[in-house]
């Protein structure tokens, strides 16, 4: 199937030559399909001759293509014509608000330099950060492999003294759609200094890595959505690729090995044994087919980043703040993942459902240290008997006016009942305290027609003060499916032996910050009883204004010097994976909040 391109990119005989079919884009415009629209970033030096090697590549496949280039607006190439990049390629500004099935990014000379150093880094990261929301599937090869995963996931590069150089053969370690057809072992072309260690990957558990040599480090790697693609090799290159980069080391006096396992009984005047093409072509059609054709919506602008909303207890208080959190859910298609606390005040002089829940923990626990005392305590024994039923009856009374008033009396009976029947039995303090969540994260499942998945199931825990961010995170991509729309009760996990355990007051920050990290979500929303972070206490100064955006540095300045505006243990999670974090008034929805994110990726 045809490749459409910008028109005169590449002179009609070359492709003619090459076997590419390409098609006008008046043609492709008459045809009753969407044809697959690839986005390819070149950072190679030699534009011209990596543009004709990937598009031999996609031309292989059965699909029609349309096909754009990108440059770097912020470096100005050496070795390709200024005239014809401005004329065939865009700019990251060009194509920002677009969406694409798929896209790839080059390699580039630059793996020895730090990333900081490299001209357009701050552009590329742009273009990164692109593609978790408007890419479906991106191909990342060699350099970029390296740079993408250190952006994402903090992973390091390793540097090599003698050049990873030549036709490498490696063993399959799992079977992977874009691995189909593919024999136990294959070749790749490599060529860099720098690797990623395999190591380094495994702690990550949204990557599996599908190849690995000790020598060269990974060569495959995908995030298990396959929406991220680390090809460390170039299964794109032609036969001479390689040759002629050898002697072009040669002419620089580089002390560069003959490539590996290339020449024939490796003499460099000796026949090139090409033994990558099959293994290669398969690949980009793999890719093509199961990773970007048969998982991308027909419509682009249905690809979108995973979004986590959290509604604090005063947003969940009562039946009619229920109604206006559904109403806030239901506002938008891409709020999937809800966090909820359990209900807070209605009034100044109300009581958290929490603090009734303490209370009544309290009561309990001080009534089954009495038992063991002298009849002198039996009267003491039976009060706080007394006040521990009292605390427990008005807990149950909110929820059944709660659920009463969502008419949903009768299908939340059975839960209501098994929960505090289940308090009557626990001796667990933690376990106590985390039913008021568990109740509203019941209820507000229920009233939305959302799954219910309870935190013990994907919130795990070393120890009380201790997450347990590998098992966690496992957990949660296991149990939450890309589409699926849930809630999720905040402040409590299990430890090992699955018993409950809470966090500090106010962790239902972190529970969704937790889940929002796990799920590179792209905006993590915080829903409460103010307008976001304001300039002073709204109920102390009416001259309280809201500060419309920060920096995670700022608010957590903020934060140390006793603002109570976020849970301070919950702010990393988010800003380590460069998460936007905003701080919302469920009572005003159309007021603005708080924006936090870093201020150089504005």
């Amino acid at each position: 199937m045809p490749l459409i391109l910008p028109d005169q990119l590449i002179d009609q005989e070359v492709l003619n030559q090459e076997n590419i079919f390409t098609m006008s884009q008046d043609q492709a415009d008459h045809q009753d399909i969407r044809p697959i629209k690839i986005l390819i970033v070149n950072l190679m030096p030699k534009k011209e001759e990596t543009e004709l090697q990937l598009l031999r590549m996609l031309s292989n496949s059965a699909l029609q293509m349309n096909i754009d280039l990108v440059r770097m607006d912020s470096y100005q190439a050496t070795h390709a014509s200024q005239d014809r990049l401005k004329k065939f390629y865009k700019t990251y500004d060009q194509i920002k608000d677009q969406n694409f099935d798929a896209m790839i990014i080059t390699g580039a000379p630059v793996e020895r330099m730090d990333y900081q150093d490299i001209i357009y880094w701050k552009e590329l990261k742009h273009i990164f950060d692109f593609a978790r929301e408007h890419v479906f599937s991106t191909l990342f090869i060699c350099w970029s492999a390296q740079a993408a995963l250190y952006h994402y996931f903090g992973v390091p590069k390793q540097e090599v003294e003698e050049k990873i150089f030549g036709i490498y053969q490696y063993e399959k370690k799992k079977e992977d759609p874009i691995l189909k057809g593919f024999d136990d072992s294959f070749y790749a072309p490599q060529s860099r200094y720098t690797y990623v260690k395999e190591e380094d990957l495994r702690e990550i558990p949204q990557i599996q890595v599908l190849s690995s040599r000790e020598d060269t480090g990974v060569g495959l790697a995908t995030t298990l959505d396959h929406r991220f693609v680390f090809s460390f090799g170039h299964w794109e290159y032609d036969k001479e690729t390689l040759h002629e980069e050898y002697l072009r080391d040669l002419d620089k006096g580089l002390a560069t090995q003959i490539p590996k396992n290339y020449y024939r009984q490796d003499d460099p005047q000796g026949d090139i044994i090409m033994n990558w093409r099959s293994s290669g072509s398969l690949f980009f059609s793999n890719w093509l087919n199961y990773c970007v054709y048969q998982e991308t919506p027909y419509q682009l602008e249905k690809i979108k980043g995973v979004k986590v909303a959290k509604f604090g207890g005063s947003s969940l208080a009562s039946a009619s703040q229920f109604s206006k959190v559904k109403k806030i859910i239901q506002a938008k298609e891409d709020r999937e993942i809800i966090v909820v606390s359990a209900p807070g005040k209605r009034s100044k002089d109300d009581q958290k459902v929490t603090d009734l829940l303490e209370k009544y923990y309290e009561g309990k626990k001080r009534a089954r240290d009495l038992e063991v005392m002298i009849e002198s305590f039996r009267k003491d024994q039976a009060a706080k008997r007394q006040e521990a039923q009292e605390a427990l009856a008005a807990v149950r009374t909110r929820f059944q006016e709660i659920v009463r008033d969502l008419d949903l009396e009768e299908a939340l009976k059975e839960d209501l009942d098994e929960t505090f029947q289940d308090l009557d039995k626990t001796q667990s303090k933690d376990f106590v305290l985390s039913r008021g969540e568990y109740l509203n994260a019941k209820i507000l499942a229920r009233a939305l027609d959302y799954d219910f998945i309870d935190a013990k199931d994907i919130i795990r825990l070393k120890s009380q003060d201790q997450l347990d961010y590998g098992e966690s995170y496992k957990a949660i991509i296991k149990t939450i499916h890309k589409g699926q729309r849930v809630v999720v009760p905040g402040f409590y996990g299990a430890n090992a032996q699955g018993d409950i355990r809470t966090f500090k007051r106010g962790g239902s920050d972190y529970t969704g910050s937790i889940i929002a990290s796990a799920l590179q979500s792209k905006v993590y929303e915080n829903w409460t009883d103010v307008s976001g972070i304001m300039t002073q206490d709204p109920n102390l100064s009416k001259d309280a204004k809201r500060i419309p955006s920060m920096n995670y540095q700022e608010l957590t300045d903020l934060i140390d010097q006793g603002a109570q505006v976020y849970q301070r243990d919950a702010i990393d999670l988010v800003k380590e994976k460069n998460i936007t974090l905003k701080i919302l008034n469920t009572n005003a929805p159309e007021e603005g909040g708080t924006e936090i994110k870093d201020q150089e990726d504005k």
